[in-house]
């Protein structure tokens, strides 16, 4: 019987189709391990990579015991990481998200979060569990925001309507934690000197260039 040499092509993880050897890269450590949360967001932006929407559950939520069976096999493993990030979806729709960051905080671990800064983070649950997680892991957490465009317009034809003004709401909030309790509104996305930084993405390039 006839092989369809396409599904054949990755049946050995060691040879290919044609026989030969496989090219490895051998692991020496794992300096960053990523994390979907699931693909449901808030928004459906004509731009997402995974095509994440208010109706895209093809990855179900991550629960906290997936995050800690991870976290375990890389310190058995010693991989040498020092930075877990978390992306979606939108991370903070995920009912434990809270939950898997005070987890990986506490296991040492640098933590990055890629969100819209939009309604699933401004509710007065997330917020307030955001600041204590300030308030206890000093300079671990970073919040990266991504904006489309500095241009309400243009960040709009990704997003869709409406979905600039919440940007504000969390400028605000932002503006008022520098304020009240002494952050750092980051721009660069490498410091780690403010107690929870905020690093945003922001294009500066016409959304058509």
């Amino acid at each position: 019987m006839a092989v369809d040499s396409t599904s054949a092509l990755f049946v050995d993880p060691v040879m290919t189709a044609a026989g030969e050897p496989r090219a490895l890269v051998k692991l020496t450590r794992l300096e960053t391990l990523w994390f979907n949360t699931g693909t449901l967001c808030n928004i459906a932006c004509g731009n997402c990579y995974i095509e994440s929407s208010p109706e895209n559950d093809r990855l179900e939520y991550l629960s906290l015991d997936d995050v800690a069976g991870y976290l375990n096999e890389i310190e058995v493993k010693g991989l040498g990481t020092t930075e877990v990030g978390f992306t979606g979806g939108e991370p903070f729709m995920n009912p434990d998200i809270l939950a898997i960051l005070r987890l990986t905080l506490s296991a040492g671990y640098s933590v990055l979060v890629l969100t819209n800064a939009m309604r699933p983070m401004m509710r007065p649950r997330i917020q307030a569990g955001l600041l204590d997680l300030k308030r206890e892991f000093s300079g671990q957490l970073t919040l990266r925001v991504s904006i489309d465009h500095f241009d309400a317009t243009q960040h709009e034809e990704k997003r869709g309507p409406g979905t600039r003004a919440p940007m504000r709401c969390f400028a605000c909030w932002a503006a008022v934690l520098a304020a009240v309790e002494n952050y750092a509104c980051k721009t660069d996305n490498h410091s780690r000197a403010s107690s929870l930084s905020i690093a945003s993405a922001v294009s500066t390039e016409p959304l058509n260039a």
